[in-house]
């Protein structure tokens, strides 16, 4: 590749905050086959097919990546559950929850898991928080409890268990947003029984 191109490559990603996207890399003039070249030595990541990220650019966390990949996708359970410090659980894979019927491609890279939420639940308690310079769609503190409690066998219950003890001993703890929450998702009932034994 000649040094010319490369520097129209740099400039690119530089321009694009180290995301490519092969329709707008075309559009600025410049051949796919660099991107195979740029992924052969490293220079770039491939995240799914029509996205690539510059290596410096990548996240340790992996919830931009995900992100890039599923637009509509929001970091939960595990994941969220270890942002907040709620959990020594590290999952495998980022957690995400997805619209019901959303067929969007999932990235390729990093691992992710996703969970297939309804309308009421995908939308409840969405807030973006800045994680590794990038913001970053993500469920409350409060919401990820309610999800934690209906997700428990998936999660495990020793998972949940810590979660809440954490969360109940945590500072800006908001008890009474968590019972609006299970309320509105209708499981009021183990909700309140997980918060007792754990209070």
């Amino acid at each position: 590749m000649k040094s010319q191109t490369r520097q129209r490559i740099e400039e690119y990603l530089k321009a694009h905050a180290g995301v490519i996207r092969t329709i707008d890399f075309q559009r600025a003039g410049l051949h796919n086959s660099y991107l195979t070249t740029l992924a052969d030595e490293g220079r770039i990541v491939r995240i799914k097919p029509g996205f690539y990220i510059a290596s410096e650019a990548q996240t340790v966390s992996g919830f931009f990546e995900v992100q890039l990949a599923l637009p509509n996708a929001v970091v939960c359970l595990a994941s969220a559950l270890a942002y907040y410090d709620l959990s020594t659980y590290e999952p495998p894979a980022v957690q995400v929850a997805i619209l019901r019927g959303d067929r969007t491609k999932p990235p390729t890279f990093p691992p992710t898991r996703q969970f297939s939420f309804g309308h009421k639940r995908h939308e409840l308690g969405v807030v973006t928080v800045e994680v590794e310079e990038r913001d970053i769609r993500i469920y409350d503190r409060e919401k990820v409890i309610c999800d934690a409690i209906r997700f428990r066998r998936t999660l495990g219950q020793d998972v949940v268990n810590e979660a809440i003890r954490n969360y109940l001993r945590g500072a800006n703890t908001n008890v009474d947003r968590v019972m609006e929450y299970s309320r509105i998702l209708r499981e009021e009932g183990p909700v309140r029984t997980h918060l007792r034994i754990s209070a």
